[in-house]
């Protein structure tokens, strides 16, 4: 009976080849057409060994331990009968013999017509190359052959490096197979592979089996290039330059970054828009490049953001490359169709080691700086300072605070007297925030309400302040049956649409008389977006509410448009009061005189000392406060100095 006869039913062609004799024991007649066989008793005749590289029978020596542990092979299996080359996907597995030995079954899977897309990595797979133990080049199956030439000399020409062709050898002969991707040379290119390497004990030789993986690595390596690279100008991106600074600290000598954002590029999108900006962007790109050459890197940030790396010793000084940098950028660019437009820059610079010895906080410091630039009129540079760190960390932990502060309402209100001059009688108080914060002490409020003006806190903390002032002037009212103003202060931020409804729901809540109560506005948050802002003041002021400019003298007033607000009085900023100089005093006569026309009464901040009280008095001014009367007193204490029980009876001690 015949021993295969089993093997009949299987579809595919197949046949049972044995390794040690290099001859085929049995086919099916499917087999014939791949082997250009006229007949079965022709195919088994055949000695296949004649034609057979060392490098393919070392291979089959190999697949043969692997059948002895009951492995299967599926792999791209090229081969030439009567040199007519084959290319076929075929199954390998071990078959026993009745002698004992093991043969291999070889299972054709699939041919180049039925598998054109695996076929396109025909060439990647079922390499060998075998090497002497002195690493000399003896053979190449016939696939690698067929790619990649027959022009080898020996495994250190392969893997571009002695001592690493040595070391496969050494590890090989201790039976430690490995595995290894690697850029080799052929003889003709250099191609990837991933190579696993095996000694062959009994020849004393090693057998390398590759994939050639060039087209996977070159795909990866252009997946990595596009991920490192900004697509609009070409430069590196954030990660690029990250990633070749991080890689190349330990060799790079001091360094600086510069941190450069083009001022105004927003003008540019908004009034051209996007796709002209886009070119602007390439313009500046081509110029920084220009200038940097190869003396360091150039990257784009982000927006309109950009970042250099400079050697030190590629430069004179910071200062002089950083001038040439915004001198460069400040020549007209002239774009097509449009013509020409000009542009300028902020740049902040850190430096390493210096100032830190990695990327990331060398990027913050860098931004930190062009920032301060920025407020520094734009259009130049600014090194890091220690101290901007410093702030940044004090401004982040505030941040941090003043949220919990507004969740649990850890603030009090302060209040200081407001004296009326003619007839030397409290005319109310002005109400002034203040915050004590468990871990940072006494927080001022010149740092934490431009904090919240610039994070929008800000309208939570104005709202808190409207209410407690509020039900604060309602107790007081009913409580001492006096009548008095409070004046509470409003940010710009708060001066939105819906303001008079808050305003008044909250008057309503607390039974305040709207008369009593003023609102102390800025001149730059009252003029800022006149048109918007000049209903929100009207709905106010026709509610009964008084309106008072703050700090006057320290804003943008236009005088038309404060004849035009409904203002009812004016607040001179202390800067004036306590002024020794001449200018000072002609400032307040020449406020008084234009409030006098404008028929608006006049406060006086910051009064301290009698000679500072007796010349307002003499100017003629309406109202004044200060530490001279009193500093803003909590309310047990306020009401402990001003307020007798159930009296009407006001006293202001510092006026006896």
């Amino acid at each position: 009976m015949d021993p295969f006869s089993l093997l009949h039913y299987l579809q595919n062609p197949i046949w049972v080849f044995d390794i040690d004799n290099k001859k085929i024991l049995w086919a099916n007649n499917k087999s014939l057409l791949l082997w250009e066989a006229t007949s079965i008793e022709e195919l088994l005749s055949r000695d296949l060994g004649q034609d057979m590289s060392a490098a393919a029978a070392a291979t089959l020596s190999e697949y043969q331990q692997d059948f002895k542990l009951d492995k299967t092979i599926k792999t791209w299996w090229r081969f030439s009968p009567k040199k007519i080359a084959k290319n076929m996907l075929c199954l390998f597995s071990g078959i026993p013999l009745n002698d004992g030995r093991t043969a291999m079954l070889v299972e054709v899977v699939a041919d180049e017509s039925s598998l054109r897309r695996d076929l396109a990595f025909y060439d990647c797979s079922n390499l060998a190359l075998l090497f002497s133990d002195d690493g000399k080049f003896i053979s190449a199956n016939d696939s690698f052959s067929s790619n990649y030439g027959k022009h080898l000399i020996d495994l250190s020409e392969f893997v571009g490096d002695i001592n690493i062709a040595q070391q496969w050898i050494d590890n090989a002969k201790k039976n430690n197979p490995f595995k290894c991707n690697r850029l080799c040379w052929t003889g003709q290119r250099h191609y990837w592979f991933d190579i696993e390497a095996k000694w062959l004990c009994d020849s004393s030789q090693l057998l390398l089996q590759l994939v050639n993986v060039t087209k996977d690595k070159e795909k990866i390596n252009k997946e990595k290039y596009n991920s490192e690279h900004d697509f609009l100008t070409g430069l590196m991106n954030r990660r690029g330059v990250s990633a070749a600074l991080k890689a190349s600290h330990h060799h790079l000598a001091h360094y600086s970054l510069l941190f450069l954002d083009l001022d105004g590029f927003k003008l540019v999108n908004d009034s051209y828009g996007h796709a002209v900006g886009d070119k602007l962007l390439r313009a500046v790109a081509i110029r920084l490049l220009n200038v940097v050459k190869d003396k360091g890197l150039v990257a784009r940030f982000g927006g309109d953001e950009f970042i250099i790396q400079i050697e030190t010793r590629n430069y004179i000084s910071i200062a002089n490359f950083s001038n040439q940098i915004i001198d460069t950028l400040n020549r007209p660019f002239h774009i097509k169709d449009i013509g020409e437009l000009s542009i300028s820059c902020s740049i902040g610079t850190s430096n390493y080691p210096n100032d830190a010895n990695n990327f990331d906080q060398l990027v913050t410091q860098a931004d930190m700086a062009m920032h301060c630039a920025k407020q520094r009129g734009r259009n130049c540079y600014y090194p890091f300072l220690q101290e901007m760190a410093d702030a940044l960390y004090r401004k982040m932990t505030l941040r941090h605070h003043l949220s919990q502060a507004l969740e649990n309402h850890d603030f009090e209100l302060y209040y200081q007297p407001i004296i009326n001059l003619e007839n030397k009688q409290l005319k109310g108080f002005e109400a002034l925030i203040r915050w004590h914060d468990e871990s940072l002490g006494q927080v001022s409020p010149a740092e934490f309400i431009p904090l919240a003006e610039e994070t929008g806190q800000i309208v939570p903390l104005g709202l808190w302040i409207l209410h407690n002032a509020c039900q604060q002037l309602a107790y007081w009212t009913q409580h001492y049956k006096q009548t008095f103003i409070i004046s509470i202060n409003l940010s710009r931020a708060q001066l939105q649409p819906n303001l008079a409804n808050t305003i008044e729901q909250i008057i309503n809540q607390y039974n305040v008389n709207p008369s009593q109560l003023a609102l102390e506005i800025t001149e730059s948050a009252m003029l800022q977006d006149y048109s918007e802002t000049k209903p929100c003041l009207d709905a106010l002021a026709k509610m009964g509410i008084e309106l008072y400019l703050d700090d006057f003298g320290t804003g943008y007033s236009s005088l038309s448009q404060l004849h035009d607000l409904p203002i009812s009085t004016v607040k001179l900023d202390q800067s004036f009061v306590q002024g020794e100089h001449t200018s000072s005093k002609v400032i307040i006569e020449a406020t008084k005189a234009i409030c006098e026309k404008l028929n608006l009464r006049i406060v006086a901040e910051g009064v301290e000392t009698q000679p500072q009280l007796d010349y307002i008095t003499q100017c003629g001014f309406d109202y004044c406060q200060g530490y001279f009367f009193s500093k803003p007193m909590p309310v047990h204490e306020l009401e402990r100095k001003y307020f007798h029980k159930k009296t009407a009876n006001i006293t202001i001690p510092l006026l006896a």
